[in-house]
């Protein structure tokens, strides 16, 4: 009798989980503002604007960025990023870390956990914007700014690099 009503809880409970599943979205790389030619050796910098979570300290609020996981290009684990020192620290992370390509894992405003593939190089910082704070001017191409489907800005392209 146990075994039928586990049995029919299970039927039901896998269709609704499926359910749930959601597509990805598929970014294109970001990497940083675009002007000189790429260094692909040294160190760069990442910075994350991942989406904020409010902490109340003393009666003030505060908007501290959340954490993170930068992943190589293969998937393998690279650095977890609590992206910010303190509940009072509202500005993210500045992440040292070799030039290549990686994917950081993070919460964004709109999308909830999201990947994005990222371009390191030599010298230079890569900026993500995962939290709709981010205006470039209206007369930058469009090819040269990487954008969610909603056309919310989220970095430099370096395709157009």
């Amino acid at each position: 009798m146990i075994t039928k009503y586990i049995a029919l809880i299970g039927a039901t409970i896998i269709p609704l989980l499926a359910g749930c599943t959601t597509t990805p979205i598929a970014l294109s790389p970001v990497g940083p503002k675009p002007s000189q030619p790429p260094i692909t050796y040294g160190t760069g910098h990442l910075r994350v604007y991942s989406d904020t979570k409010t902490r109340v300290v003393s009666e003030d609020n505060y908007y501290p960025h959340t954490s993170y996981i930068i992943r190589d290009q293969f998937g393998r684990f690279i650095k977890h990023v609590p992206n910010h020192i303190g509940y009072m620290d509202e500005k993210p992370t500045l992440v040292t870390i070799p030039a290549g390509n990686y994917n950081i894992v993070a919460e964004s405003s709109a999308y909830g956990r999201v990947t994005v593939p990222v371009v390191i190089e030599g010298g230079k910082t890569t900026v993500v914007h995962l939290d709709r704070g981010w205006k470039p001017s209206l007369n930058i191409p469009s090819n040269e700014v990487v954008r969610f489907p909603d056309g919310e800005a989220v970095g430099w392209s370096i395709v157009s690099q």
